[in-house]
């Protein structure tokens, strides 16, 4: 018996290779349709030089709770064959013919999904990976309208635009499609049509799903993975799926609570991996999703002993107009901060979903580790400030979680903006300074923050002092950004 297993590698990187909203939807369609009907459809073909055999592990059955219940059923896959075809992997056993099917899929893959990178091994042994394609079109005739690569040759519709374009991008364009009609079979489609998003129009653009406000991309991954996977292969399979339900369960939950029952769709779940999640939203809604998703989460989970599934979660806001695959790098930031704080609990000490986030206001996103080097370190070795707490938990009722966080800030709606950014700004200048400001603050401005829950400005945390005000004031701030002075969103 061999195995062939197929990673498919830099996913992200292609996915957004075409700055398109509905490009990228498209794209996702592409990719779940290969790793779901196409390679499997191929490994089962018979006459062609090779031939599956069964696994006789252990593998769970379809979870009746699962809203993909008819789509993910490891029993059912592994005894024809299948092992695996999630979260960028597939892989299949095979009884001879092992060579022979990985070259066919090598061949699938370079024409279904045209440069993605992919690697192909036969038991742990590489076979065939596929390298960057490099244009051998003549430079004088016209480039894709775009990306600005390959020949355009293929007019597009876009709202009232008609570019043209490459046929790798046609090809997405088209493929978006499958998505609005409910022929898609990629986990992220397959989930969306389950939820209140299936009712709502999709919007064609980023311009288009955030309006005059700010966009924001969350990037989530399950935390300590490898940790709790198991020794045996049922043992592993039954942990994978479970996470997986797990993870479709509250994402399902979250996108009903944060939708709309008719118009316009304010989120769009752009990849669902086994432990992964990618979408963009309006920004508004992005810190408010997130408590809801590791909300549901956690009480899916209840009680259970044993291993728990939470997330490291980051989420970066910005204008539309920033490139989404610059987004996506500043998120992935700010995911692996969130999950280096994570690693960071003590043994015995509660896990706990985690959550780090950044705004920007400009016109490019800078490296978050030089932003913060810069505007939130303060004072010296004796005397350290912070003025931010983040990353922190999501769930929390307190000041130092997001979810405390995101409370708190519904009461500052009518709060006297001018006041608070006033204080915001006193807080490099120092503990005494920053104190004297909030104790000389207008009883509307010091009430609003007391109901808040901000009796004090800073309190000692290890070796430095750390306020919640920053954090505080910018995420009531959000749902402002962008929008014109004099109204209210």
């Amino acid at each position: 018996m061999q195995r062939v297993h197929i990673e498919f590698q830099r996913v992200q990187t292609w996915l957004f290779a075409v700055p398109r909203l509905r490009a990228m939807v498209g794209a996702n369609a592409l990719l779940g349709r290969a790793l779901r009907v196409a390679l499997p459809d191929l490994a089962r073909q018979t006459g062609c030089g090779w031939a599956l055999a069964p696994s006789h592990a252990n593998y769970p059955s379809a979870d009746p709770n699962d809203p993909l219940k008819d789509y993910d059923d490891p029993a059912a896959d592994a005894k024809a064959g299948i092992l695996s075809r999630d979260g960028g992997h597939f892989e299949a056993r095979f009884s001879n013919g092992a060579s022979e099917f990985a070259a066919a899929a090598a061949n699938l893959l370079r024409s279904c999904l045209p440069g993605l990178r992919f690697r192909i091994s036969i038991d742990g042994a590489g076979t065939a990976k596929n390298q960057v394609h490099l244009s051998t079109e003549l430079p004088v005739l016209a480039p894709c309208e775009w990306t600005g690569r390959g020949l355009a040759s293929a007019i597009v519709k876009q709202g009232s635009e008609q570019p043209i374009v490459s046929p790798d991008v046609a090809q997405r364009h088209q493929a978006a499609t499958q998505t609005e009609d409910g022929t898609a079979v990629d986990l992220a489609s397959l989930l969306s049509a389950r939820t209140k998003l299936q009712k709502l129009e999709r919007p064609q653009e980023l311009k288009e799903l955030v309006g005059n406000g700010y966009l924001a991309l969350i990037h989530a991954d399950g935390n300590g993975i490898g940790s709790g996977a198991g020794k045996t292969e049922a043992e592993r399979a039954a942990f994978f799926h479970r996470n997986r339900v797990l993870l479709r369960r509250a994402l399902q939950q979250a996108i009903d609570r944060h939708c709309p029952n008719a118009g316009l769709a304010p989120l769009i779940l752009l990849m669902l991996g086994g432990d992964d999640i990618l979408l963009v939203t309006r920004a508004e809604i992005a810190l408010p999703f997130v408590v809801t998703l590791c909300t549901a989460l956690d009480a899916l989970q209840g009680n259970e002993t044993g291993f728990k599934l939470t997330l490291g979660i980051g989420v970066v806001i910005a204008r539309h107009t920033i490139p989404v695959h610059r987004l996506h790098e500043v998120a992935e930031q700010l995911t692996s901060s969130a999950k280096h704080r994570f690693r960071g609990f003590t043994q015995g000490e509660k896990k706990h979903s985690v959550v780090d986030w950044a705004v920007y206001s400009t016109a490019w996103v800078d490296n978050p580790e030089d932003v913060r080097r810069r505007d939130w370190l303060r004072g010296n070795s004796t005397d350290l400030r912070v003025l931010s707490q983040r990353p922190v938990n999501v769930l929390g009722q307190e000041l130092d979680s997001l979810q405390g966080l995101v409370h708190a800030a519904q009461k500052l709606g009518h709060a006297p903006r001018s006041q608070l950014r006033y204080l915001v700004d006193q807080l490099p200048r120092g503990r005494a300074l920053s104190a004297l400001a909030f104790a000389e603050l207008p009883t509307r401005g010091k009430g609003t923050l007391a109901q808040a829950g901000v009796k004090e400005l800073w309190r000692r945390a290890g070796n430095a002092w750390i306020t919640p005000l920053l954090d505080l004031v910018e995420i009531a701030e959000i749902a402002r950004l962008g929008v014109t002075p004099g109204h209210r969103p």
